[in-house]
C-alpha cells in the first residue's frame, strides 16, 4: 500500500505539472541559454534591450538557462514541460522519504504532501526556482542524516558516512547556486537547524555548523560570485519602485490554501510532542519570508509538509481502529488518483487532447507581434514587462526590447518610471522621447493603465484586436501606415473600471486620414462598442457620406450605403433608403440582398412598375438561390405585372 500511496501522490503532482506552458519568463531564459551556448560565455551587459544596453546583467541562473536551451533545441516546449514534471516528481518522492524518515506514516505523508502540492501549484512552472524546491528537500534530508549521525554511534563508518553527506550536500549547493539565486536559503536553513539542535539537545551541532559555513561559501562558487548579494538586494529595492505580483505579501484572498497549510502545520506542531526546534526554526524563517513575499510560498509548503505529516500521524494514532486500518490509505490513494485522472477524462470527452504540453498561445499576443513585424514598426517599440520575454526570444538579435522581466538588468530609474500610476500623457511622452520610442505594443489592454497614456495628437492607434493595442508616433515614415489603418480611438483608465475606449469624434490635426474616411471608421468603432445602430453610429456614417463624391473609396462607400439603406428601410424611411441604394449602385456593384431591399423601398413608395422591374432583375441575378423564390413571390403579389 505504501507504493500505491506514493504513486497516487506522484500522479497528482504530474497532473498539476503536465499543463500547457504558460510561464512567460521561460522565453528570456531560453534566449539567454542560446546566447551562452553560442558565445561560450555569459553576457555581462543587457544585450536584449535598446533602453540600457550597457547596464550590467547579473545572470544567477545561467546553468538552468543552458539546460533549458539544450532541451528546447531537442524537444521544443513539450520537452521543457516534461523536464519540469520530472524535477517535481523527484522532489516530491524525496520529500515523501523525508516524511517517512521522520516517523510519519505513509498515508499522513501523502496527505501532507498533496496539500503542499495544491498550495504550491501556481509555482509549478518552468523556472529555475524548481531547483530551489528540490534544494530545500535536499537540505532537510542532509540535516536529518547529520543530526541522527551525531546522536548515534561514533564509529569510523558513521564518521565516514557523515563526511559523505557533507561533501554531497556542499556539491549540491554549488550546483544549486548556478541554477537559482534561491541558494541563499541554504546556509540560512542549515544555520537555523543547527540552532534548533542546540535548543533541543543543548549540544553544539559541529557538523551542521561546518556545513553551514561551507554552504555559505558554496553559494559564491558561480560566475557572478559576490555579486549575488547585489542581485538579492535589488530584489528588495525594485518591488518598492515597481510592484511585481510574485513579491507581494501573502493574503487570504489569493493564497488561502497556503495559509491553511501553514495554520494546520502550526496546530500540528502545538499538539505533537516533543516539538523539535531544528524542524520548526527553518519553517518559521520561510513563513516570515512568505508573509513578506509570496514567491517563497512553495518553499514553505514543502518544508512544512514533513512537520504536518508527523502531526497527522500522531493524531491518527490517537484515533480509533478505523483510522489505524487500511481504509484511510485506500481512500487517500483513490482520491488522489481521481484528482489526477478526472480532469484528463473530462478533457478527452470535450474533444481536446488528453495531454497538451505545448505552448499556451493565449499568454502571448501573437497577432499583434505579427502585425508590428510585418509593418516594420518594431525597432524602437515600447513594450510592457509581461511580453518583453517573448519579444526578445522571438526577435533578438534583429530586434531589441524596451524592457523584459529580467528585473536586475535595468536601472532603478526605469523601474521607478514603470511603477508610477500617476503620470500625465505629457510626462509619458517626454519619457518615450528620452528612450527614442516611436511605436508601442501593449497587452492586457483591458487592465493596463498605460494604454491611456498615448496622446492621440502624437500617437496613432493602428491595431486593436483581442487584448492588444499598437500605437505609432506620428512621423513621416509612419504616415502611409497611419493613413491606411488608424483607428479613431483613445483610452481612459480608472482603477474601478479599468480601461475604457473613447471614440475620437475630432480628427487629430496631423492625421493623414481624410475626414470622410475618419467618420466612416468612427462609425465602425461606435457600432462595435454599442453593438447596435445607435444614433451616434448613424451620425458618423452620415457625415462620411456627406463628403464630396469620390472622397470615400468605392468599396467602403457601397458598404455604407447598403448598411444605412437597410436601417432606413427597417424604419420605413423609404425615400432615404432608396436614395442610399441608388447611390451604392452608382458607385459599384451591390449585393443581391441590397437589390432586393431597393425593390422593397420602391414598393413602399408605391412605385409598383419600378418595383416589378427591380424584382425581375433580382430574380434573374439570383437564379437558383432562395432569393429567386422570394423575388417570384413578391412579383406575384404586385398589382402591376
Amino acid at each position: 500500500m505504501h507504493v500505491a500511496l506514493l504513486l497516487a501522490l506522484l500522479a497528482a503532482v504530474a497532473g498539476l505539472a503536465l499543463q500547457p506552458l504558460s510561464e512567460s519568463d521561460v522565453f528570456f531564459r531560453l534566449k539567454a541559454g542560446q546566447e551562452i551556448l553560442a558565445r561560450h560565455a555569459l553576457p555581462r551587459s543587457n544585450l536584449y534591450s535598446f533602453t540600457y544596453p550597457d547596464h550590467p546583467d547579473l545572470d544567477t541562473a545561467w546553468l538552468f538557462e543552458v539546460g533549458a536551451a539544450w532541451l528546447f533545441a531537442r524537444g521544443g516546449f513539450p520537452a521543457l514541460v516534461l523536464a519540469k514534471t520530472a524535477i517535481l516528481l523527484a522532489t516530491f518522492a524525496a520529500a515523501f522519504a523525508v516524511c517517512r524518515r521522520r516517523g510519519a506514516g505513509p498515508t499522513a505523508s501523502v496527505l501532507a504532501l498533496a496539500a503542499a502540492a495544491f498550495a504550491a501549484r501556481e509555482r509549478f512552472v518552468e523556472r529555475p526556482h524548481l531547483f530551489s524546491l528540490a534544494g530545500q528537500i535536499m537540505l532537510l534530508a542532509a540535516i536529518d542524516a547529520l543530526v541522527v549521525g551525531q546522536q548515534g554511534a561514533t564509529s569510523d563508518h558513521d564518521r565516514r558516512r557523515a563526511r559523505q553527506v557533507m561533501v554531497a550536500t556542499l556539491s549540491a549547493v554549488v550546483l544549486w547556486a548556478n541554477l537559482h539565486a534561491g541558494v541563499f536559503l541554504a546556509p540560512v536553513v542549515l544555520g537555523l537547524a543547527g540552532a534548533g539542535v542546540w535548543i533541543d539537545e543543548r549540544l553544539f551541532p559541529r557538523r551542521l555548523a561546518i556545513l553551514t559555513v561551507g554552504a555559505a561559501a558554496a553559494t559564491l562558487v558561480t560566475p557572478v560570485g559576490t555579486a549575488l548579494f547585489r542581485y538579492l538586494y535589488l530584489h528588495l529595492v525594485i518591488p518598492a519602485l515597481h510592484p511585481v505580483d510574485e513579491f507581494r505579501a501573502a493574503t487570504w484572498i489569493s493564497d488561502a490554501p497556503l495559509l491553511l497549510v501553514g495554520a494546520a502545520t502550526a496546530l500540528a506542531a502545538l499538539l505533537v510532542r516533543p516539538r523539535r526546534a531544528r524542524l520548526l526554526l527553518p519553517a518559521a524563517a520561510l513563513a516570515i519570508l512568505t508573509m513578506r513575499s509570496i514567491r517563497f510560498g512553495a518553499d514553505l509548503a514543502l518544508v512544512v509538509a514533513p512537520i504536518l505529516a508527523v502531526g497527522l500521524t500522531r493524531l491518527g494514532e490517537r484515533g480509533g481502529p478505523l483510522l489505524r486500518g487500511p481504509l484511510p490509505a485506500v481512500t487517500v490513494a483513490t482520491a488522489l488518483a481521481a484528482w489526477a485522472i478526472g480532469p484528463r477524462v473530462a478533457t478527452a470527452r470535450a474533444g481536446r487532447p488528453l495531454l497538451d504540453i505545448g505552448l499556451d498561445q493565449s499568454i502571448v499576443p501573437l497577432g499583434a507581434i505579427r502585425f508590428v513585424t510585418e509593418n516594420d514598426v518594431r525597432a524602437r517599440m515600447y513594450n510592457d514587462f509581461e511580453i518583453g520575454a517573448y519579444l526578445l526570444f522571438e526577435g533578438f538579435p534583429r530586434y531589441q526590447v524596451f524592457v523584459d522581466p529580467r528585473l536586475p538588468a535595468y536601472p532603478r530609474q526605469l523601474h521607478r518610471l514603470l511603477g508610477r500610476g500617476d503620470l500625465s500623457r505629457a510626462e509619458w511622452d517626454v519619457a518615450m522621447d528620452r528612450y527614442g520610442v516611436d511605436s508601442a505594443l501593449l497587452a492586457y489592454a483591458g487592465l493596463n493603465r498605460r494604454v491611456a497614456w498615448w496622446d492621440p495628437r502624437r500617437w496613432a492607434l493602428v491595431y486593436r484586436a483581442q487584448d492588444a493595442r499598437v500605437f505609432v508616433r506620428r512621423l513621416p515614415r509612419h504616415r502611409a501606415l497611419i493613413a491606411r489603418l488608424e483607428i479613431p480611438a483613445s483610452f481612459s483608465f480608472t482603477p474601478a473600471e479599468g480601461v475604457a475606449t473613447l471614440p475620437l469624434t475630432e480628427r487629430p490635426p496631423d492625421s493623414p486620414v481624410p475626414e470622410c474616411e475618419w467618420q466612416r471608421r468612427l462609425g465602425d468603432l461606435m457600432f462595435e462598442l454599442d453593438g447596435a445602430a445607435t444614433p451616434r453610429t448613424r451620425a458618423a456614417y452620415a457625415l462620411a457620406l456627406a463628403a464630396p463624391g469620390g472622397c470615400l473609396d468605392a468599396g467602403p462607400e457601397v458598404q455604407l450605403c447598403e448598411w444605412l439603406g437597410a436601417v432606413e428601410l427597417k424604419e420605413s424611411h423609404f425615400t432615404a433608403a432608396l436614395a442610399l441604394f441608388d447611390r451604392g449602385l452608382a458607385r459599384g456593384d451591390v449585393e443581391g440582398t441590397t437589390r432586393a431591399n431597393r425593390a422593397l423601398a420602391l414598393e413602399g413608395l408605391g412605385r409598383s412598375a419600378e418595383a416589378v422591374s427591380a424584382w425581375t432583375d433580382v430574380a434573374a441575378r439570383a437564379a437558383g438561390t432562395p432569393l429567386e423564390a422570394i423575388a417570384a413571390k413578391r412579383l406575384a403579389a404586385l398589382p402591376i405585372r
